[in-house]
């Protein structure tokens, strides 16, 4: 299971161990309330924001794929064929300590 907060702090976005491993969770932080299940693919084991929050990309390793959503609307705006995605690393990850 992975937690990652939007880089505005507005949303955190949960994703579940086996067997849940296909679903994800977006939490609005101010209220506290879940605001959008999503199931992107199977084996969704890595999320990661742009640097501005606008897109967060999800790795399906059981489906080959990595799906870009967009984090106003939810809405899937692209899917990229990968291999066995693991891990989603952007550059601006570089510069941030502690995380």
């Amino acid at each position: 299971m992975f937690v990652m907060a939007r880089p505005d702090g507005r949303q955190v976005w949960v994703n579940f161990a086996f067997p849940d491993n296909a679903w994800v969770q977006v939490i609005d932080t101010p209220s506290s309330q879940v605001v959008q299940t999503l199931q992107p693919g199977k084996a969704i084991l890595h999320m990661e924001f742009t640097p501005r929050g606008e897109e967060i990309w999800l790795s399906a390793r059981d489906d080959n794929t990595v799906g870009i959503y967009d984090t106003a609307s939810f809405a899937r705006k692209a899917t990229l064929a990968v291999d066995s995605p693991s891990g989603i690393f952007f550059t601006a990850r570089a510069h941030r300590t502690g995380f």
